[in-house]
């Protein structure tokens, strides 16, 4: 069984276990895995351009927001428990890559002000501007979504700067900094090989990401643990049952199967443990309307297959794939 463990309470932690951050306004706390979360920090702190990818569903947003914009303790008692350097302040910025649709968008935007054609001056700039003037400051840029239809164009635009600490502005104005670091994130569509690889982005933008991490799901056995803790009204069984559905529902996708499921979320697995509790409708009605929802017709059967093995039914259907659990 997964142990949980506070990030508070990181020096007791280890590889496999779980660690629980303290939760933005409004969420449930973020699970991080040992392994993954010190990675990620440690790239940060030693200012390591570092790229986090994987299939959708898998927390990387979830997981930056926590560590960035979360309570400082999240990232400061990962980081205090490493012996990594010692920042005194951490100040995130986000900045989406996906607004910018030529390379010198990334710096300055033409604008309108009062019949007037401007030059506006982008984020990254008053970023470099902030770490220059408090150089004792962490300064960690998070690049949203680098793999979602941004052009090679444009991630040029980003080689002088990610990774860089001499940074040249494009009307001559030149930053020396050893204070700012650079995260992105990425969900690359399926490659050949069925997998979530850095080699989808332009290669000279890739390369300058040199701490390359791959967040996969958390194991089954994690992800019960994590279900326990956020979901303490869901009996055991229930967690399972939900537990190896999207599982299977993750395994088939790999394979090419139920491609109009999307892959579960803990959030959307929370709201069928939810459901399940509270609801008197049949689990079947329940789970077509939530992890199984809006599933293609074509991909009925395969639907329906999922849902008895998971939950050890026989479903009410006349599809063949019914006749093939009957037995269950």
């Amino acid at each position: 069984m997964s142990v949980v463990f506070d990030v508070t309470d990181f020096d007791l932690a280890s590889s496999g276990s779980l660690l629980r951050m303290q939760p933005l306004p409004n969420s449930h706390a973020y699970f991080a895995d040992y392994d993954i979360a010190v990675l990620v920090v440690d790239a940060l702190a030693t200012l390591a351009p570092v790229h986090l990818s994987g299939p959708s569903g898998t927390g990387k947003t979830h997981m930056l927001n926590s560590l960035l914009f979360g309570p400082p303790t999240n990232f400061c008692c990962i980081s205090n428990g490493l012996s990594l350097p010692k920042w005194p302040r951490i100040r995130a910025h986000r900045i989406f890559v996906s607004m910018y649709e030529t390379p010198g968008e990334v710096w300055y935007k033409t604008g309108v002000v009062r019949f007037t054609t401007l030059q506006q001056p982008q984020k990254i700039l008053e970023v470099l501007e902030e770490a220059s003037a408090d150089p004792e400051a962490l300064h960690i840029v998070w690049l949203v979504e680098s793999g979602r239809g941004i052009s090679s164009a444009v991630q040029g635009g980003w080689l002088e700067i990610v990774g860089q600490r001499t940074i040249r502005e494009p009307n001559g104005k030149v930053f020396e900094l050893s204070n700012i670091a650079f995260v992105t994130d990425s969900n690359h569509s399926a490659n050949v090989s069925g997998e979530f690889s850095i080699w989808d982005l332009d290669q000279a933008y890739g390369r300058r990401w040199t701490r390359r991490i791959n967040l996969a799901p958390l194991s089954p056995d994690q992800e019960a643990a994590v279900l326990r803790e956020l979901a303490p009204a869901a009996t055991d069984q229930q967690i399972q049952q939900v537990v190896s559905l999207a599982v299977t529902i993750r395994q088939k996708h790999e394979e090419g199967g139920l491609r109009s499921c999307l892959p579960p979320t803990i959030d959307a697995e929370l709201d069928l443990l939810g459901c399940m509790s509270r609801l008197r409708q049949n689990t079947r009605t329940l789970v077509f309307n939530t992890l199984l929802g809006h599933c293609a017709s074509r991909e009925i059967e395969e639907a329906e297959t999922a849902y008895a093995e998971a939950f050890g039914v026989q479903v009410k259907t006349t599809t063949a794939a019914a006749e093939a659990v009957g037995i269950l």
